[in-house]
């Protein structure tokens, strides 16, 4: 697999490995289909700020994505991200998810952030075991939370700790680092 930063051009084709988590799960709360545009326009913002990952096999077909986003507006959570990842159905069980949230914490460790959160539908025993197996956390249970498919669901929150210290150091961009260090990461 090769990884790269997301590029708004990929927006059609990230769509396209979203659209089924929309259509057929409750992974995500989302009920409309996004346009390219609108998607487009989501990927920009997110890396103004945040890494947004792609993975590809070697003839350049995505495969996957990941990103990190800011959890909320209050100046004191600065230092919290909120992380999603999808695989193309044609690619689950094979990596890619795992190999994408690597490079992502790498990169947010960079940024400085302190934690990370992931907010799992639930019930969704499979996500919860491969944020485990990252050292992730159960924070949370918030009951009949979303409502889709004429079903409520829960929601499951998980932490992981990214420093190994409580010191507060200043948030980096993505834009604050180097292509070197943005392709230690993507190229280790």
């Amino acid at each position: 697999m090769r990884f790269r930063l997301a590029k708004v051009a990929d927006a059609a084709t990230l769509l396209a490995i979203y659209a089924p988590y929309i259509e057929k799960t409750a992974i995500t709360f989302e009920y409309e289909l996004p346009s390219v545009a609108e998607f487009g326009q989501r990927i920009e913002k997110t890396l103004e700020d945040f890494p947004y990952l792609v993975a590809a096999d070697n003839s350049g077909k995505i495969l996957g994505y990941a990103y990190a986003g800011r959890y909320r507006e209050r100046k004191a959570y600065d230092w919290v991200v909120e992380l999603s990842v999808y695989v193309a159905e044609e690619a689950q069980s094979q990596g890619v998810g795992k190999a994408l949230y690597q490079r992502l914490f790498a990169l947010l460790k960079k940024q400085n952030y302190q934690r990370a959160y992931a907010c799992i539908t639930s019930p969704n025993p499979s996500s919860i075991a491969f944020h485990e197996a990252f050292g992730f956390h159960l924070i949370g249970l918030m009951e009949k939370s979303g409502y889709k498919f004429d079903k409520w669901w829960g929601i499951t929150w998980m932490d992981l700790a990214l420093q190994d210290s409580d010191e507060v150091k200043p948030i980096k961009k993505l834009s604050a680092l180097t292509n070197t260090e943005i392709n230690e990461v993507l190229y280790s």
